[in-house]
């Protein structure tokens, strides 16, 4: 992203005019904007029972409703990396603004469809889209800030994230109980961030252009790509344990009531606020350091929850794996952008998205193949968690080895 050295005798006005960075105004836009996708899962989990009620004349229905959820995430794994090529060959800020007004568009259009195969259709669009607005909010967080200031605008994403999904989760359940198409108004927040994008969000290239003359294109860092996604879809598989399975871990605890249950997730789910408070205090510290942290976090929380007698004690418990995964999410992020220059930070960021919600996918298939070893599901819960405490101790060890090694 820096120029390298200026070999000729005269350099231009444009080649030595100064990178332009992010403030405010962008830090806001990207907070909102990667906080879109929370919409195509958060906005619809309290109204699925009515979903159900719905559409249960339909054939197939068991297997077509819960993909009214779930198919967009998986069109994220399966189009990100094609979404990054996309910015990177034809430009960051018109991608965007085109995923974010058919993202709330479609988002939208079960409104209007009665057609449960239409709305199921809308809803890959809907995926499509999101993995747009999360392959370019990520790449631009990498275009508008460096350093420090990266990490401090990750930290606020991941603290007030939690925040945005509760209140969406909240807002979802409301709407669904007057009717089961309202949850989807809250797709018109899209059209507020999208103008948020289109006044706050500039096309970074124009910018990066002049530093990149004079420098050969780089080949796409495979090998280092590789290695980010094998780590990312690991540490995905391990963070979806708590984010997918949260209601079962706290039912198979004891607690009944959904009500309650989602009281307790949601009291969890600040721990993420104090995680991504920890990324910004750890800013010095190697991503291997915060990943051994992260999985000691996610280690103590696991053999916990599955081990405590009543929900009153797995309370703080489950919330240490909030803490971990507000943590681990950022540290991923930050060190995923380091691997990739501008000519390749969409794709890179693309397919590490991929990797990130791949490991969505594996995680329950993960915890059902342990369960049938372990017997129980909080057992494999327990598994998964004596695994992370392993992965802690391997991984503090080469980090303070690193670290000693580079004294």
């Amino acid at each position: 992203m820096h120029p390298t050295s200026m070999s000729t005798p005269a350099v231009s006005p444009l080649a030595a005019a100064p990178r332009r960075h992010g403030g405010l105004a962008q830090g806001i836009a990207l907070m909102a904007i990667v906080n879109m996708p929370s919409l195509a899962l958060s906005a619809l989990v309290p109204g699925l029972p009515q979903l159900f009620q719905q559409f249960s004349n339909v054939p197939h229905f068991q297997l077509l409703v819960p993909m009214i959820i779930t198919v967009p995430s998986l069109c994220v794994a399966l189009t990100s990396g094609f979404t990054g090529m996309l910015a990177d060959r034809f430009g960051r800020r018109n991608l965007l603004l085109a995923a974010l007004f058919a993202f709330a568009l479609l988002g939208l259009a079960p409104l209007l469809f009665d057609s449960l195969l239409l709305i199921v259709a809308s809803r890959v669009v809907v995926g499509v889209a999101e993995a747009a607005i999360l392959t370019v909010g990520n790449a631009l967080m990498g275009d508008y800030f460096e350093g420090p200031q990266r990490e401090k605008w990750l930290g606020y994403q991941n603290m007030l994230s939690p925040l945005i999904g509760s209140s969406i989760i909240l807002a979802g359940g409301v709407l669904a109980g007057v009717h089961w198409r309202y949850p989807f108004l809250l797709y018109l927040i899209g059209f507020a961030v999208f103008a948020l994008a289109w006044f706050v969000c500039w096309e970074p290239q124009r910018d990066h252009a002049a530093s990149m003359q004079g420098t050969a294109p780089s080949a796409f860092p495979w090998r280092s790509t590789l290695f980010v996604c094998g780590v990312t879809v690991l540490s995905s598989m391990v963070f979806f344990v708590q984010a997918v399975q949260h209601g079962r871990i706290f039912g198979d605890m004891g607690v009944a009531s959904p009500e309650r249950i989602s009281v307790l997730v949601t009291i969890a789910s600040l721990g993420t606020i104090l995680g991504g408070y920890l990324f910004k205090r750890l800013g010095g510290v190697s991503v291997t350091l915060r990943l051994a942290t992260s999985m000691a976090l996610y280690g103590t929380c696991y053999v916990g929850v599955a081990w405590a007698p009543n929900a009153t004690v797995g309370l703080p418990l489950d919330a240490l794996g909030q803490v971990g995964g507000g943590l681990l999410l950022p540290a991923l992020i930050a060190w995923a952008l380091t691997h990739y220059r501008f000519e390749h930070r969409g794709r890179g960021m693309g397919l590490w998205g991929g990797a990130f919600f791949l490991g969505q996918f594996l995680s329950a298939p993960l915890l059902t193949l342990i369960q049938g070893a372990a017997g129980t599901f909080l057992a494999s819960v327990a598994a998964i968690g004596i695994t992370c405490l392993c992965a802690a101790v391997a991984l503090a060890v080469t980090g303070l080895a690193a670290r000693r090694a580079a004294s």
